[in-house]
């Protein structure tokens, strides 16, 4: 993914007094609420994509009548084309440098950006799931799978040479992927090592 931090710095000041202050919490509220908006309003409908705040830091508990003087806010950014990419980090920087002018702030921002998206080849795609058909029969592939907008290192391979990345079901019961209760069905393994050599058969076969 995306990533992104934006810190805001203003005064801060005395809970009691806000108007000698240039409040930082009251202008990360509004920065995260605007957020939602490049999404719903920069983004065409059909273009995935995805923001999302993992991370909110200012002030302290033990000192809850002090307004804070800076506050930091980070997250993520997913998308599947360049441009879609381009109009999140720059709306992002705009909302940012925006909102922190009307309320009197500075900002920094820092959009680090990621992988790109994993898109397969359609020919290396057809190749897999006529493997992967031989193999368990074609009612149990599924060869049009909705996007997902996690990210995946396998996309930098694409970005050199064509191929397809597919998931295999193991019947796991269990937590979902990378959850702290998932423990993966070793007796599924076999179907792993079965579908590169049933995908080796076929490209030896011609």
């Amino acid at each position: 993914p995306d990533i992104w931090n934006v810190t805001f710095r203003g005064s801060g000041g005395h809970g009691a007094t806000p108007h000698f202050a240039t409040d930082v919490t009251v202008l990360a509220a509004q920065f995260i609420l605007s957020l939602q908006t490049i999404i719903s309003r920069n983004v065409a409908p059909i273009d995935p994509a995805v923001i999302s705040v993992g991370a909110i830091q200012s002030g302290a508990f033990g000192s809850l009548n002090v307004l804070p003087s800076e506050v930091r806010i980070g997250g993520i950014a997913r998308s599947y084309t360049k441009e879609v990419r381009d109009t999140i980090e720059r709306r992002l920087r705009e909302l940012a440098q925006g909102l922190a002018a009307s309320f009197r702030c500075t900002t920094d921002i820092v959009f680090r950006r990621g992988r790109p998206p994993l898109i397969n080849d359609a020919q290396a795609t057809q190749k897999a799931i006529k493997a992967a058909g031989a193999l368990v029969g074609a009612e149990n592939v599924d060869g049009n799978a909705a996007p997902i907008m996690n990210s995946e290192d396998f996309a930098e391979f694409l970005q050199r040479k064509p191929g397809a990345f597919i998931f295999m079901g193991n019947g796991n019961q269990s937590g979902e992927l990378h959850s702290p209760t998932y423990n993966f069905n070793d007796e599924a393994t076999i179907f792993g090592m079965g579908y590169w050599i049933s995908l080796v058969q076929q490209e030896l076969h011609k």
